[in-house]
Parts: structure tokens; C-alpha cells; sequence
């Protein structure tokens, strides 16, 4: 990057260096012209007045005299080539070729037609002829009373003139390339001092990439990339800091987690043995008072019945919840194994109802089913799927009030005999507030803080472990006092009818 700056950098001194040349050219090409035309003219109006008088004293009579006079002026002036007379209707009268071997320049077509009009002007005019090898002065010869006998035309050779711009272009542009190849030379330099320190802070930097840290920055200059330097080596030192406490941290989070799991195969374990020993004798209880409450052990009074009914759904109650406790001590600690086996899903949930019949007179909530006959077969546990709805239609019951209703629905999701089946409790209970609905799974929450309803909260926890132990999702969607719906899906059974 900072090669390719400098290289730009250089390029634009270049240029700038050759703009500038050009323009120093320029200037110098106009300043030697405007000096030419000012000698000439100088010269013009110093020596026009004896020419014209030699001219005509010396021209026709004493051409000797009037020949030397043309003679030394041009050696007085190194740089005039040439000097002409005219009369005012452009007629050449005398042309200083006659004493050379040489011509100059002759006039022919538009340029004489031009030069006559100068010629016939009295005020002088500077311009080049038309090869461009000379400047071409004339100057008019106005005699003391006025009358403009003559016109006397200087051409001043070029010749001064690009020898200066030589020597000046061959000097503008020996202190371009000095400038260039000195700019050059102080670029490779300051681009050697600059890489060589920032590869090696790259390579450095990617050693600590790498995982080593066990590295310095040797780098002494106090400029920018010193102070990155000594910025990258404070880094790596705090780094080294830093993972020493993390590791420290994490030996005491392993040692910490660690207890936690000891602590909690001693909670599941105290969980799993405490509900065995309770549901031995609740079973013999429950048995008792059901074949009490059946009057086998003899008529009962309707006071006698009434408390037995009481006692009956408090004990179904704690069977409920102690089952419950069992189930998620075998949950938890990972035992529960999952059985596969096809099954049709109607049929389940008709013995489900069945079983709940009572519940569901009891608080004279009714239910809809939605399952239609070509729903077919699912393949899972089918022990562990009616648990799933045994304690979601419990649920549904609970916090439904009495004149509700709950509604089973079931549809392929495909439309077709392949893929999933989706199946929906819908209830029209109190509902769940939406900001307490991502905790409703979790183990023992409770979303009624008073617990008016009964319960240990384990009913949808069991439920999601369940389902994800069968690697599929539920859903919820609940509005306060208008109800909730618990949607989730089973796979299709794909190898025919089954029971």
C-alpha cells in the first residue's frame, strides 16, 4: 500500500515537474521574443532615419558609401539577417541579399500582399514570416514634416532565440530527472524504513495468530509505527494476563460444575427413590378408598360418600403428581429410552378421553375432536406420546373454567399419506401472557404466581422433554382470557396400517 502511495507520489512529481518545465519554457520563449522586439524596434528607430537619407544620397550616386553603411549595421547586429526598403506602394527599392550569395526570404502571393499593407501603415509592426525562421519588423520612415516616403523591413534571425530555448530546455529538464531520480531514491528509502519494521510487526502478529504469545516487537523507532508497537506488545502482555485468569476461572467453574452435577444426580436420585417409597403405599390408598367409594365394603350414607369423594380426587391428584416426579427423575437422569412403533393417533386419543372422561364432567367442560379418518399411521413411543396429551388435556382442563371447551384437531401436514402429522390441544381457558410463555417448559414454573391452580409444574416440561427426545417441536400461541393452542408433529408411518 504505502509502495503503491509512493509511486503515485513520484508519477505526480514527474508530471508536475514536466507541467512545470513547459510552462517555464513558455515564459522564457515569450520574455527572449518580447526582448528581440524590443531591441528591434529600438534599433528600427535608431538606424531607419540614416538609411532612408544614405538611401537617397548614397543609393544611386555613391552606392560604395551607402553600401558599408548597410554592411555595418549588419555587423553591429549580429542577430539582423536582413534589411529592405520600400516605397509606401510596396515596391521593393533596396534588398541587403544584393551584397550575399544568399536570399533570406522573398515575399510571393498572400504574404507580399500582407507585408504591402504594413508596408503602406505608419506605425510599425513585429510578426514572423512564414517559414517561421525569422521575425519580420517594419518600421516606417516618416520625414519632419510629415510625409511617409519609405518603409524599411528587419528580419531578425530565430536562430538566438532557439539556441536559448535549448540551452534552457536541456537545463529545465537535467533538473527534472534530477528531482525525479532523487525523489525516487528518498521514496525507496523511506519505503525500506517503513516495510521492514511493518513486516515485521506482521509477522509477528501472526505468530500470535498462531497461538504464541511468548513474542516481543522489536521495533525502537519513536515514530507511528513505534507507538503501534509498543500498543501490540501492551496487547499481547495484557492477553497473557487475561488467559492466565481465564484459566484460573475456568479450573474453578470446572471444579464448580462438577459439585453442581454431583449435587444434581444426588437431587434426581433423592427424587426418584423418595416417589418409589410413596407410591407403593398411595397406590394401596388410592385402591381402598376406591372400593370404599364403589360401596364393596358396604352401603355409604351421602355425607360418608361425599367425603370419600373428596379424599378420592385428592388422592388421584397426588398420584398424579408423584407420577410426574417419577417420570422426570427418569427424564433427567437420561434412563428413559425411547420405543418406536406405529400407531394410529385417533385411536390414542380416544382412550386418552376416555380415561379423563371424569375430569372433563366434573367441571362440565366439553370437547370437540378433528380427526379425520385418513389421518394415517404415526411411528413413535406410543407410551410416552399419550403421556404428551395425558398431561396436556390435564393442563387444558385445569385452567379452562367450568362451560368451556377443548378441541383435539389433527391434519396431514403434506395432504398426503407421507411426511408429518400435525396435531393441536386448543383450549378456551385463561390463556398465557405472552412475556411468560418462553418459561412455560421449564422445570416447576409456575405462571400463576398465586397458585390458584394446583400443581407442581413439571406437566409441560415433561411434555417438551418427550418431544424432544423424539427430535420434534411444540408451539404455543395464547392470548390472555381467550385461550392457548399446543401444537407439535409426529412422523408418518410409511410401512402400512397398524393399531
Amino acid at each position: 500500500m504505502i509502495s503503491k502511495v509512493l509511486l503515485h507520489t513520484n508519477i505526480t512529481i514527474f508530471f508536475f515537474m514536466i507541467g512545470l518545465a513547459s510552462l517555464l519554457l513558455h515564459l522564457r520563449t515569450r520574455e527572449v521574443e518580447e526582448t528581440i522586439e524590443r531591441d528591434a524596434k529600438t534599433f528600427a528607430t535608431l538606424t531607419v532615419g540614416p538609411i532612408c537619407e544614405a538611401y537617397d544620397n548614397y543609393y544611386k550616386s555613391g552606392y560604395v558609401k551607402f553600401r558599408e553603411l548597410i554592411i555595418s549595421l549588419l555587423s553591429l547586429n549580429k542577430k539582423l539577417d536582413n534589411i529592405s526598403i520600400y516605397s509606401v506602394e510596396g515596391k521593393e527599392l533596396f534588398n541587403s541579399d544584393e551584397l550575399k550569395r544568399r536570399k533570406t526570404t522573398t515575399l510571393n502571393g498572400v504574404q507580399k500582399e500582407s507585408n504591402i499593407e504594413r508596408i503602406k501603415k505608419i506605425s510599425s509592426t513585429f510578426t514572423q514570416t512564414a517559414d517561421g525562421k525569422y521575425y519580420d519588423l517594419i518600421f516606417p520612415y516618416i520625414e519632419p514634416w510629415g510625409w511617409h516616403r519609405y518603409s524599411v523591413r528587419f528580419l531578425v534571425s530565430k536562430e538566438c532565440l532557439a539556441h536559448d530555448i535549448l540551452v534552457l530546455r536541456l537545463v529545465v529538464f537535467s533538473l527534472t530527472f534530477l528531482a525525479v531520480v532523487l525523489a525516487s531514491l528518498s521514496s525507496h528509502f523511506i519505503v525500506r524504513a517503513m516495510t521492514f519494521p511493518l513486516e515485521h510487526l506482521t509477522a509477528t502478529a501472526k505468530t500470535i495468530a498462531e497461538g504464541n504469545l511468548d513474542v516481543t516487537f522489536d521495533v525502537k523507532s519513536h515514530d507511528e509505527i513505534g507507538t503501534l508497537a509498543k500498543t501490540l506488545q501492551g496487547m499481547v502482555t495484557r492477553i497473557k494476563r487475561d488467559m492466565i485468569s481465564l484459566k484460573k476461572q475456568k479450573d474453578i467453574l470446572t471444579q464448580k460444575n462438577k459439585e453442581l452435577e454431583r449435587l444434581s444426580n444426588l437431587k434426581t436420585q433423592f427424587l426418584a427413590n423418595i416417589t418409589h417409597e410413596l407410591v407403593t403405599p398411595l397406590t394401596s390408598v388410592k385402591g381402598y378408598i376406591e372400593y370404599i367409594y364403589q360401596g364393596k365394603m358396604g352401603p355409604l350414607s351421602p355425607t360418608q360418600k361425599k367425603g370419600l369423594e373428596v379424599a378420592r380426587k385428592n388422592i388421584n391428584r397426588l398420584h398424579r403428581q408423584i407420577t410426574d416426579l417419577l417420570d422426570f427423575a427418569s427424564l433427567e437422569s437420561g434412563k428413559v429410552k425411547i420405543s418406536l412403533s406405529p400407531f394410529h393417533i385417533k385411536k390414542l386419543i380416544k382412550d386418552v378421553i376416555t380415561s379423563l372422561s371424569t375430569s372433563f364432567r366434573d367441571k362440565n367442560i366439553s370437547y370437540e375432536e378433528k380427526i379425520p379418518d385418513s389421518i394415517p399411521p404415526v411411528i413413535a413411543d406410543k407410551e410416552k406420546i399419550t403421556q404428551v396429551f395425558e398431561n396436556l388435556l390435564t393442563n387444558a382442563v385445569k385452567y379452562t373454567p367450568s362451560g368451556g371447551k377443548i378441541t383435539i384437531s389433527c391434519y396431514n401436514l403434506d395432504g398426503a399419506p407421507k411426511g408429518k402429522v400435525k396435531i393441536c390441544v386448543a383450549d378456551t381457558g385463561i390463556g398465557i401472557p405472552e412475556e411468560v410463555q418462553k418459561n412455560i417448559f421449564d422445570d416447576f414454573y409456575h405462571f400463576d404466581p398465586r397458585h390458584k391452580y394446583k400443581g407442581i409444574g413439571l406437566g409441560l416440561s415433561i411434555v417438551k422433554s418427550i418431544l424432544d427426545a423424539h427430535k420434534e417441536e411444540i408451539e404455543i400461541k395464547s392470548e390472555r382470557n381467550k385461550g392457548s393452542i399446543f401444537c407439535f408433529t409426529l412422523p408418518v408411518y410409511i410401512g402400512g396400517s397398524k393399531g
